[in-house]
């Protein structure tokens, strides 16, 4: 794979975020994450409920950070954020989501799945905050839909970022829940910052930092 550089890549628009949003809940289908929020409830994880559960994070990202796609096709996506406009608040979130879907999300999701996405998004942040107390870039997605995978998608998305950051000096942070990703994203030069079993979700949770080339 070719040298790439942002200029290269496709700038998500608000357009897009429908499909980008779909093409993340088909990449992100088995996710430890994704399966704890709709449980045993498969029929609507693999269609409306996914695409819901990435729609906030899109949009987030959208107003506050930075996406990028390989092209208009949205072959795959990487969501990025500033440390100083993280963590994703409510009062925030208002702020670039309409209320039409907010109130899809609710009904899409239900209050009973939301209390219980709380508490583990609560260790996250608070995991994140104490490992990671200094000025960096967030990589809050990376995702390539399945039909893409193994063709060098991500890694088209993430060098032109890491050699801006570089050229910056700024880390970047993320976490990850398959250890599969941890060694891709060791390739990529994170170091392991710590590995975590969230409480009372089965989930072990992988916090990474790429420090400045």
């Amino acid at each position: 794979m070719a040298d790439y550089t942002l200029d290269s890549l496709y700038p998500l628009k608000k357009v897009d975020t429908k499909r980008a949003a779909r093409m993340l809940a088909r990449a992100f289908l088995d996710d430890p994450l994704v399966l704890f929020a709709y449980g045993d409830d498969d029929e609507n994880r693999s269609s409306e409920g996914g695409y819901y559960y990435f729609q906030f994070p899109l949009n987030y990202c959208l107003h506050y950070g930075e996406v990028y796609a390989p092209s208009s096709d949205l072959e795959g996506a990487a969501a990025w954020m500033p440390s100083n406009k993280w963590p994703i608040t409510f009062w925030k979130m208002v702020r670039v989501t309409s209320i039409w879907l907010m109130m899809k999300v609710v009904c899409k999701f239900g209050i009973k799945m939301m209390r219980r996405m709380m508490p583990l998004g609560r260790h996250l942040d608070e995991s994140h905050r104490r490992l990671a107390p200094f000025d960096h870039f967030y990589l809050q997605t990376l995702g390539v839909d399945p039909e893409h995978q193994g063709k060098g998608y991500a890694s088209r998305l993430l060098k032109p970022m890491f050699a801006r950051l570089d050229e910056e000096g700024m880390p970047c942070y993320l976490e990850t829940f398959t250890e599969k990703d941890v060694q891709i994203y060791t390739h990529f030069g994170f170091d392991m910052l710590e590995e975590s079993e969230v409480p009372d979700t089965g989930i072990t949770s992988w916090a990474m930092l790429r420090q400045p080339g």
